[in-house]
């Protein structure tokens, strides 16, 4: 079930007072399952047959029973009984498509594609990179030119970058690969409570097998203390994890102080840096980072495909065996287009980095000076000085987040309300409450910008975000006068 249907199945559940359980999703995944293999929602007796469902039990979780099933998760119904309109509806004259969600994962940039184009035709690099034929060995030359050239936008030499499927399995690699080389000897880890799904999940895995876990607090704004970071460190501390920039709310950390912290402690500093690269200057030895993790979707490059800094000190433990590809650290036959995509898109990206920044800024400023003419009583999520440019996460007042993501969705805006990783699973962020906001009182959606990104679309969003607001904020106040009630969304 993807995670717009999920945000769906909140906003539906909040609109008619219904608390979801286990029991919920399990009915609702199943039907979404079958709609998706067979088109056509499954009938009562389907349900009772798979789930032992019984219709009073039907009725009791769902307010129309089947017609609530089907249109939680979006399989269309025609009934004129049952009309509800969950989300603000709006004329649009004229309709676009704006992207707005640029952290939670990119396009590929026309140049970049032309590099996986001729891949796929087989016009180079089709061999295997460790096989001892000439098709092989010219695989393994176009690997070495693109590791060089992840390599030179971190002032790093080429051994010291690992390809990896992804971000996430970047920070498992980087977090497991120091954790295993101590495992059974109840050793410490130091943190924040604000740091990406991949990275929170891998440490409560390796609490349970018996590591201690230290999760810094951050600041109102987002932040992670310095001072913190060099109190919570002990005389058994083997990794500090601390990302560099925050990718709901855009914070820069001060990583070059935590490094200093790190290099006199003699503690590995590990950095999830997916956020930052391509955005801020990143130079892993004179910031005292021992590991840094990157990655591909994140700077107009394929999804599945993701890069680790290690130092050549370091010594990791691999998660993958079975071969000696990326320098013994990671088996497996490596995904050449996407690694020769990866390596352009990063010099592209290190060639235009400060210019975009600047571009950015005004598009950033521009966003603030509509939001102050038309939305009053707004909150910036997080500090307003110390955050990229590209990011804004705004607090809108009585407005529920879901609710303002799908309406914003229906005219064509595309924006999320948290993590890719993790948005429409939970009612709010870990990152949002980390900060203390009023999320009783505030939707927070985030909004972040990039190469496509122009004023015009941000004018397009002003011209409708008004008048979604009025409407999403009288559905409220008329769900407060009446109990609620649900019908099927005949779109």
């Amino acid at each position: 079930m993807n995670n717009y249907t999920k945000a769906f199945i909140y906003q539906m559940s909040r609109r008619t007072g219904t608390e979801l359980t286990r029991r919920h999703f399990e009915i609702l995944e199943f039907a979404n399952e079958y709609y998706y293999k067979h088109r056509v929602g499954p009938l009562f007796n389907i349900l009772k047959n798979k789930l032992g469902v019984e219709r009073n039990e039907l009725e009791l979780l769902f307010p129309n029973g089947l017609f609530s099933v089907y249109s939680w998760i979006g399989i269309p119904i025609h009934d004129p009984n049952h009309i509800c309109k969950p989300i603000a509806t709006v004329e649009v004259p004229d309709f676009r498509e704006v992207y707005f969600d640029h952290n939670g994962t990119t396009y590929i940039r026309d140049e970049v594609k032309k590099i996986l184009g001729d891949y796929y035709k087989g016009e180079y690099g089709y061999g295997n990179p460790s096989s001892s034929t000439k098709p092989g060995k010219e695989a393994y030359e176009r690997i070495f030119e693109a590791r060089a050239q992840v390599a030179k936008t971190l002032s790093v030499v080429s051994p010291e970058i690992i390809f990896t499927g992804s971000g996430s399995e970047a920070n498992n690699m980087a977090i497991k690969g120091i954790a295993l080389k101590h495992l059974g000897k109840r050793k410490h880890i130091v943190s924040s409570k604000t740091e990406h799904p991949s990275v929170l999940h891998t440490l409560a895995w390796l609490e349970n097998l018996g590591f201690d876990i230290t999760l810094l607090d951050v600041n109102k704004d987002g932040a992670v203390s310095a001072k913190d970071v060099a109190a919570a460190i002990r005389r058994n501390t083997i990794l500090v994890c601390i990302m560099a920039i925050n990718n709901e709310i855009g914070m820069i950390n001060p990583i070059e102080a935590i490094g200093e912290i790190c290099q006199n402690s003699k503690v590995p500093f590990m950095v999830d840096g997916i956020q930052a690269y391509g955005k801020i200057p990143l130079n892993p030895k004179k910031l005292g980072i021992d590991l840094l993790s990157v990655s591909a979707h994140k700077i107009y490059a394929p999804k599945g495909i993701g890069a680790l800094f290690v130092d050549e000190r370091i010594e990791l433990e691999p998660l993958i065996h079975g071969g000696e590809q990326e320098f013994e650290r990671r088996a497996g036959t490596e995904n050449v287009g996407f690694i020769l995509a990866f390596g352009k898109a990063a010099a592209l990206m290190h060639k235009e980095r400060e210019k975009e920044h600047s571009r950015l800024k005004k598009i950033s400023k521009l966003f603030i000076k509509k939001l102050e003419q038309h939305v009053p009583g707004y909150i910036i999520n997080g500090s307003l000085e110390n955050r990229l440019p590209n990011n804004l996460n705004i607090g809108f007042p009585n407005v529920d987040s879901g609710a303002l993501l799908l309406s914003l969705n229906q005219i064509g805006i595309y924006v999320s309300s948290g993590s890719a990783c993790s948005s429409g699973s939970h009612e709010e962020s870990h990152v949002i409450r980390a900060l203390g906001v009023d999320v009783e009182n505030y939707g927070s959606i985030r909004f972040s910008f990039g190469l496509r990104t122009t004023e015009d679309d941000i004018e397009y969003l002003f011209n409708y975000l008004p008048q979604i607001l009025e409407q999403l904020r009288n559905n409220e106040a008329a769900n407060l006068d009446k109990k609620p009630s649900i019908a099927v969304n005949s779109n």
